[in-house]
């Protein structure tokens, strides 16, 4: 196993009170205190180290013109769930803009009617940059971002993906991660302007609850 996977065990068993006298409690208080802060220093320096590579990445494509800015995932994604984000094609630049911080805020409750942690997800956009060529296609930009996503798959490892918006540009990516449990729903932006569609939008999450619940990944 490598270093990584065994201190992301680590961590999750010494965050996890039902475990801990199970794990440690025999060996005393101080060594579970001075293994607790290791582990949190190692896994720091290696989401430090990931998200450097991570940013790398995405700062050296040069596949688009004309970038204004570039979007960089966020979240430890020590839970295991990765969320990605396909903004609605039919919503222009000045709406999406005026329902950001609704739109943030209505992701982090449907994450957290999840029983998951919003910090402890991944969180990234499956368009890395917003660019100012009007004439290059959607398609065509969400085909040059397709590497990156791949690599943020590799390297956080999810066990279960949540997609909000369109999942189809994602076909490719999920015949290839077989081993990923997908789940797809509206962009928050398009349950924002379309109330009626939130009642689908919880029952996936119902879906998704019961999958965590399987696998033992939501919070206690």
């Amino acid at each position: 196993m490598e270093k990584r996977a065994v201190i992301q065990e680590l961590s999750l068993l010494l965050k996890d009170s039902k475990l801990r006298g199970r794990v440690l409690v025999s060996r005393g208080d101080d060594e579970l205190e001075r293994l607790a802060g290791w582990v949190c220093r190692q896994e720091q320096a290696l989401e430090n180290a990931r998200d450097n590579d991570l940013k790398n990445i995405i700062d050296a494509c040069s596949l688009c013109p004309g970038v204004v800015e570039r979007k960089y995932g966020v979240g430890t994604g020590i839970n295991g769930v990765m969320v990605i984000l396909n903004s609605p094609q039919l919503v222009n630049t000045i709406e999406r803009k005026m329902l950001k911080k609704e739109s943030v805020e209505m992701l982090k409750k449907i994450i957290q009617a999840a029983n998951l942690s919003f910090g402890e997800c991944y969180i990234t956009n499956m368009v890395k940059c917003d660019i100012s060529d009007a004439l290059v296609k959607p398609s065509q930009i969400v085909s040059n971002c397709e590497h990156i996503l791949n690599r943020e798959i590799e390297v956080i490892k999810p066990r279960v993906v949540i997609v909000f918006g369109d999942i189809l540009p994602l076909q490719n990516t999920i015949k290839n991660s077989t081993e990923i449990i997908w789940y797809n729903i509206e962009h928050p932006i398009t349950l924002i302007k379309n109330p009626e569609l939130k009642r689908a939008a919880w029952s996936t999450i119902k879906l998704v609850m019961v999958k965590l619940k399987e696998l033992n990944m939501q919070q206690v």
